[in-house]
């Protein structure tokens, strides 16, 4: 029995160490960096918005950031950004949204993302039109923010705004549309459609 118990020790050594490289191996999974290549691949598109065509599409420019605390294009080894705006296709739409912007910026590693998402915070903390609040994300990412607030016109336009970050990656995501007529729900379903785009990449 004891010879028995000698012999099989190696083979459950080899085992267990196996298990541990399999399970070291499925964490790394979620933490390898999304490559340069993919960043024109990390916004919504034409296709996930039906009804919708885009008025701009390509890679960011200075003036995207223009006043805000995210103007250097280099921060933080950025490596690159892109982004989308969209309007409806039958521009006497009034009812939903009649624009939606959306970005992602993407750093060498998973730190730079950490310091830019540490802006967006800032930034979307700042006080920025009429009645802000901070919305709930559930579902999104941890490290995740949202507002919503209003700007007074003809009639009272309502924005939703969210930024997040995933592993080497921040987003964000601008719905506006007249006060009553666009949603919280909406807006979030949008951040996780285009986070699924991040996550495939």
């Amino acid at each position: 029995m004891l010879e028995g118990a000698r012999e099989r020790a190696p083979s459950l050594l080899l085992g267990g160490c196996i298990a541990a490289v399999l399970v070291l191996a499925a964490c790394d999974a979620g933490t390898t960096p999304v490559p340069t290549s993919k960043v024109n691949q990390l916004t919504l598109t034409e296709q996930d918005l039906p009804g919708f065509l885009a008025f701009y599409k390509g890679p960011q420019v200075q003036l995207d950031n223009q006043g805000t605390n995210r103007t250097n294009a280099s921060r933080f080894g950025r490596e690159g950004g892109s982004i989308i705006r969209l309007h409806p296709a039958d521009s006497t739409q009034t009812n939903g949204a009649l624009v939606i912007e959306s970005r992602a910026d993407l750093f060498k590693d998973s730190d730079g993302a950490k310091s830019d998402f540490a802006l967006y915070q800032a930034l979307l903390k700042r006080p920025t039109g009429s009645g802000v609040s901070q919305i709930s994300i559930p579902g999104l990412t941890q490290d995740s923010i949202g507002v919503t607030f209003t700007e007074a016109g003809g009639r009272t336009l309502r924005f939703f705004r969210i930024a997040w970050r995933d592993r080497n990656v921040t987003a964000a995501i601008t719905v506006e549309g007249f006060d009553g007529s666009v949603s919280q729900d909406q807006a979030i379903a949008l951040a996780k459609k285009q986070e699924n785009h991040i996550k495939g990449a």
